[in-house]
C-alpha cells in the first residue's frame, strides 16, 4: 500500500520536473534566437498591423535609386526635452528608426546625423540656425527640438521644421519629397492657371488681417517651379512639364482653345471645378446675387469634350461622411450636428489600387460637386473618390447665407446611388473647336479632375498647432495638400513619389460609437427641433399674456383669471416638451453609453472569466489524465 503511494507521487514529481526543465529549455532558446536575429539581420522584421504601420511603402527604393550623389539628413531630437514626454519619446524613437532603415536601403547614398541640440551648445546654436524652433515643454524652461534638415549635393536644401506626432502618417511622404527634392538637379515647371485668388492678400471674412498664399501653393513652391498663368491671357507659356486649373471662369476662347489642344495632346492636366467655391475672395464672389461669396466654374465646352459633366448648380450631400460642425440653433445658443454638404472622406472611400489616392487616409472636400460620364462618350472615366450609398444632391441655393444645417439634415433624403468627387480621365477624347472643315481632332486623355476647388485652402485641411502653447505652424488634418503634392509629382516630377504615401493611423478611433451616433440623430434630430419651436411658441404666448398695456404706456402685469389659467396650461405643456426634450437628447447618448458598458463588462469581466474557466478546465483534465497514469 505505501508503495503503491510513493510510486504515483514520484511520478508526478518526474512530471513537474520535466515540465520546468522544457518551460526553462523554451525560454532560453526565444531569448538566444532573439539575440542571434539581432546581431545577424537587426533589421529583419514582420509587420503584423493592420495599416502596416511598421512598412516602407512601395515607391522608397526607387525613389533612393534616383539619388546620382549623397544626400545628408541631420535630425536633431532634444533628448531632455522630451524625457519626461512618452508620447514624444516614443514618437523620436520611431522617427530615428526609420531614417536607419533609409540608411540600409539606400546603397551609401544617405548620410545620417543624429543630434542632440542640448541647451547652450553649438548643436542647439546649428538647429536654430537651420531654422528649427525651440518649443517650450514647460514653466521650468525646458524646451524640445524635434526636427530634421536634409541637404543635397549643391546648395538645396528643405527643412522639416517639427515633427509632430499628429503628422506621423506622412512622415515618410514628406522625407522621401524632401529627399528627391534635394537630389535632383532642377524642379519640374508647373503652369498654374487660377481664376481663384491663390497669392494671399486681405481675408475676406476679416478684411483688417492679411493672410499667405495656402500651406499647398507653398508647398508647391518648394516642390516644381510654379509658374502663374494670367487668366485673361490667350495662350500657356512654354517650357511646363504639367498644367493645373483651379476655379477656371471668364476665360478666353483663345485659352480655352489652348487647354484643348493641351488636353488633346495627352500631356498632363490637373482641374480643380467647383459648382459652388466657398473660400473663393474673388471679385464675382461679392457680386449681386453671390451665394455667400461663393463661385461657380465655368469651362465652356471643355468637359463635355473630355466625357464629363459636373451640375453648375447642384453639390453633394452624404450622411456618412457628413463633418461634425457647430451651428446655432432656434434658442440662441450652439449646437453640434453633422453637415452633411461637408464631407469628411475616409480611406474606404478612395480607390484602393490608385497610386493617386490608395495610400491616403483622409480627404476634406466643402460643398463639392459630382462628376458624371456624358453618355456615349469615348473617355474612360475611373473614380479616385466616391461617396456612400447615403448620399443625395443639394441645390446650391440652399447653403450660404440663407442655409440652414438643421434644414439640410430635415430633408435629407439619400437616392442610394454613390457620387464621384474625383476622377481620372483617360482613353480617347475630341477637342472641343473642330477645324474649318467640321473634323475634330483626337487625342488621349491623361486628365485629373476634381469637383471641388475649396480643398486647396487651408480652413479644409490644416488646423494652428500650438503645442505646448507656442504655435508651431499647421498641422495637417486631412491629406488634402499631400494629394495634390503626389498629383502634380505624379505629372511633372518623380512618379516613384506617387506610390509613398501615409502609413495608417497609431490612434484608431471607436468607428461603431460614431455610426451609433449618426444613426441616433438623424433619428431624434427631427422631434427634438419640433420640441424647441414648441417651447418657444409658448414662452412667447405667456409673454403676450403677461403684459398689457395701460392708458399711460407704462407695462404692468395684468392677469385675469382666464389669463391665469391659460398660462398655467401653458407652463404645464411647457414642462412636459422640455422633459421630452431632454428624454430626447438622453436617448442621442444612450447606446454609446450602453456600448460602453457592454465593452468594459466583456473586458473586465467576460474574457477574464473565460480564460479561468478554460485554465480550470485544462486543469482538471490534467489532473484526471496524471492520476489515471499513476494509477496505471
Amino acid at each position: 500500500m505505501e508503495e503503491g503511494g510513493v510510486a504515483p507521487m514520484a511520478a508526478r514529481t518526474e512530471t513537474r520536473r520535466n515540465a520546468l526543465l522544457a518551460i526553462a529549455a523554451v525560454s532560453v532558446g526565444v531569448v538566444a534566437l532573439n539575440t542571434v536575429i539581432d546581431i545577424t539581420v537587426p533589421f529583419l522584421r514582420a509587420d503584423l498591423t493592420q495599416d502596416r504601420l511598421y512598412s516602407t511603402s512601395k515607391g522608397v527604393d526607387s525613389t533612393l535609386a534616383t539619388l546620382d550623389e549623397p544626400v545628408r539628413i541631420d535630425y536633431f531630437w532634444t533628448q531632455e526635452g522630451s524625457k519626461d514626454q512618452p508620447l514624444i519619446r516614443a514618437h523620436g524613437q520611431r522617427v530615428r528608426e526609420y531614417l536607419e532603415e533609409l540608411r540600409q536601403r539606400s546603397n551609401g547614398n544617405l548620410e545620417i546625423r543624429f543630434i542632440d541640440p542640448e541647451p547652450f551648445s553649438e548643436a542647439e546654436d546649428e538647429a536654430r540656425a537651420a531654422g528649427l524652433p525651440a518649443l517650450a515643454v514647460d514653466g521650468s524652461g525646458r524646451t524640445l527640438t524635434l526636427g530634421l534638415v536634409v541637404r543635397g549635393p549643391t546648395d538645396r536644401k528643405e527643412t522639416l521644421p517639427y515633427l509632430s506626432p499628429e503628422n506621423e502618417p506622412l512622415l515618410e511622404y514628406e522625407l522621401l519629397r524632401a529627399i528627391s527634392s534635394v537630389g535632383r538637379p532642377t524642379k519640374p515647371k508647373l503652369g498654374l492657371l487660377s481664376s481663384m485668388p491663390l497669392e494671399g492678400g486681405a481675408d475676406p471674412r476679416n478684411p483688417m488681417m492679411q493672410k499667405g498664399p495656402p500651406v499647398v501653393i507653398q508647398q508647391l513652391g518648394e516642390q516644381a517651379d510654379v509658374v502663374p498663368i494670367d487668366a485673361t491671357a490667350d495662350k500657356l507659356p512654354d517650357g511646363i512639364a504639367a498644367l493645373m486649373i483651379v476655379q477656371p471662369r471668364k476665360f478666353t476662347e483663345g485659352m480655352l482653345r489652348a487647354i484643348d489642344t493641351w488636353a488633346i495632346a495627352g500631356k498632363p492636366l490637373l482641374v480643380l471645378a467647383d459648382p459652388y467655391a466657398e473660400t473663393d475672395s474673388g471679385p464675382d464672389a461679392s457680386a449681386m446675387g453671390a451665394k455667400r461669396g461663393g463661385t461657380t466654374y465655368d469651362m465652356g465646352p471643355l468637359l463635355n469634350a473630355w466625357g464629363v459633366d459636373i451640375a453648375k448648380d447642384m453639390v453633394v450631400g452624404d450622411m456618412t461622411h457628413a463633418t461634425r460642425i457647430r451651428a446655432p440653433s432656434k434658442n440662441g445658443g450652439m449646437r453640434e450636428l453633422d453637415y452633411p454638404a461637408w464631407l469628411s472622406m475616409t480611406r474606404e472611400t478612395f480607390t484602393a489600387n490608385d497610386p493617386l489616392v490608395g495610400g491616403l487616409q483622409a480627404l476634406n472636400f466643402m460643398s463639392a460637386g459630382a462628376i458624371v460620364q456624358v453618355p456615349g462618350s469615348m473617355s474612360k472615366v475611373e473614380a479616385l473618390v466616391k461617396t456612400g450609398e447615403k448620399s443625395q444632391m443639394i441645390q446650391a441655393l440652399k447653403l450660404g447665407f440663407f442655409g440652414d444645417p438643421e434644414q439640410l439634415l430635415k430633408d435629407f433624403k439619400s437616392d442610394g446611388t454613390p457620387k464621384i468627387l474625383a476622377a481620372r480621365i483617360t482613353g480617347e477624347i475630341v477637342s472641343a473647336f473642330p477645324s474649318a472643315d467640321g473634323v475634330a481632332a483626337k487625342g488621349k486623355a491623361n486628365i485629373l479632375l476634381f469637383a471641388d476647388a475649396d480643398l486647396l485652402s487651408d480652413d479644409t485641411w490644416v488646423i494652428d498647432d500650438r503645442s505646448a502653447g507656442v504655435n508651431a505652424g499647421k498641422r495637417a488634418i486631412a491629406d488634402n495638400g499631400p494629394m495634390i503634392l503626389n498629383a502634380v509629382e505624379l505629372a511633372a516630377g518623380n512618379p516613384a513619389l506617387a506610390q509613398i504615401r501615409a502609413r495608417g493611423q497609431f490612434r484608431r478611433p471607436f468607428t461603431a460609437v460614431e455610426d451609433m451616433r449618426k444613426e441616433a440623430e438623424t433619428k431624434f434630430i427631427a422631434r427634438e427641433k419640433e420640441l424647441q419651436e414648441e417651447i418657444q411658441r409658448t414662452e412667447l404666448q405667456i409673454g403676450e399674456l403677461q403684459r398689457e398695456r395701460t392708458a399711460e404706456g407704462v407695462q404692468q402685469i395684468v392677469l385675469t383669471p382666464e389669463q391665469a389659467q391659460r398660462i398655467q396650461e401653458l407652463q404645464t405643456r411647457m414642462t412636459a416638451a422640455r422633459k421630452e426634450l431632454r428624454q430626447v437628447q438622453h436617448d442621442l447618448r444612450r447606446d454609446v453609453e450602453l456600448l460602453g458598458t457592454r465593452i468594459l463588462v466583456l473586458n473586465a469581466v467576460v474574457w477574464p472569466l473565460a480564460v479561468a474557466i478554460m485554465a480550470l478546465a485544462w486543469y482538471m483534465v490534467r489532473g484526471r489524465t496524471s492520476r489515471r497514469e499513476a494509477v496505471q
